[in-house]
């Protein structure tokens, strides 16, 4: 009986060391590709995302006010006309307080390089004139015409230099306010003089039934941040220049979101008269800005980050925006629309 045979390991033949060195760059390389494509996936879910958070915000934001065009609190401009006694020669320079029917929604189609907002080149801009939302009463019936108006609280923010409403749903006035006083408690007084105003009588002595709103005045548009991404491109934003409560009748430009890249709009008209938009039209072809019923909003959003999709290829995106197409460069972009119809001007 034979024991057992041993025999010498003579280890690893160089066949079998190239094959296991082979395999490993195999596998080490489809780990580093599956890596690189969740990244690159996540990066465009990320950016896309963002895009349409900022998206939905500016529509919405903009509707807001396009809705609210006219308003005049309990009245209508379609049953007042405000009796405007504001002085001009003390209106901001460029600006006016005109507060007609044909006044309160203004469009300026495609501006030119120079323009007074800085809007870029070929983009929409959009002018909203209104009364605030939300106002304050008086606490009694006013003495005269050119009396102080006595309200219940300032809980708006009214300041000295304020453009503000007084209407009672049947009549309205629209003025200055020269002093806004403390009249005891939370009373609050608001004179009227004629060092802001063409006169200081306003149309009648109003009722404790009236109400005090301030003038508000908003106006949209699209320019480059003076930001840039890593690889120098310019960053573009929705902008607001506004007049509220409290501002003295002076206008304030605010950036509101980052990543719009153009801005086109249409006007829908009322050519029957039967209070709906019979045909959509760009500004410049709107004759009669008192016809406007809808506004269609159409706003290119794109990411802030570059290098997010491919440029080229058959994995670029393929977008087109008003009539036309849209370079495929890194960025993701996305069209949002939206038909914003004025409700102070439908049934």
């Amino acid at each position: 009986m034979s024991g057992p045979t041993f025999h010498r390991s003579r280890g690893i033949g160089l066949i079998e060391l190239l094959i296991a060195l082979a395999l490993g760059l195999i596998i080490s390389a489809a780990v580093m590709q599956v890596f690189l494509t969740s990244r690159t996936t996540y990066r465009m879910q990320e950016a896309m995302a963002r895009v349409q958070e900022n998206g939905r915000f500016a529509v919405g934001y903009m509707a807001n006010d396009i809705r609210m065009a006219g308003y005049m609190g309990c009245g209508n401009l379609g049953s007042i006309t405000v009796n405007d006694i504001i002085d001009p020669a003390d209106v901001p320079a460029g600006f006016d307080f005109d507060i007609s029917q044909e006044a309160v929604i203004e469009g300026h189609d495609a501006v030119a390089a120079v323009n007074g907002w800085g809007a870029k080149v070929g983009t929409d801009v959009i002018e909203i004139r209104r009364a605030a939302s939300t106002g304050v009463t008086l606490t009694g019936n006013m003495s005269a015409d050119n009396a102080q108006i006595h309200v219940t609280n300032n809980a708006p923010g009214f300041d000295a230099g304020d453009a503000l409403f007084i209407t009672d749903c049947t009549t309205a006035d629209l003025f200055r306010a020269t002093t806004v006083s403390n009249g005891g408690g939370s009373t609050i007084n608001i004179a009227h003089a004629n060092d802001l105003n063409i006169d200081n009588r306003l149309s009648k002595p109003y009722g404790e039934e009236a109400e005090v709103l301030a003038f508000e005045y908003s106006v949209f548009f699209v320019r480059n941040t003076g930001r840039t991404t890593p690889n120098g491109t310019a960053i573009p934003s929705l902008y607001v220049e506004t007049m509220r409560a409290g501002s003295g009748a002076t206008t304030e430009v605010q950036e509101l979101i980052e990543g719009v890249e153009d801005m086109q709009l249409e006007y829908g008209v009322d050519t029957s008269g039967n209070r709906a938009a019979n045909e959509y039209r760009p500004a410049d072809e709107v004759a009669d800005w008192s016809r406007v019923v809808s506004i269609r909003m159409n706003l290119l959003m794109r990411s802030t980050e570059e290098n997010v999709a491919p440029a080229s290829g058959e994995a670029s995106q393929i977008l087109t925006y008003n009539g036309s197409a849209v370079a495929a460069d890194g960025f993701l972009r996305q069209v949002f629309s939206s038909v914003v119809t004025v409700r102070n001007r439908v049934p």
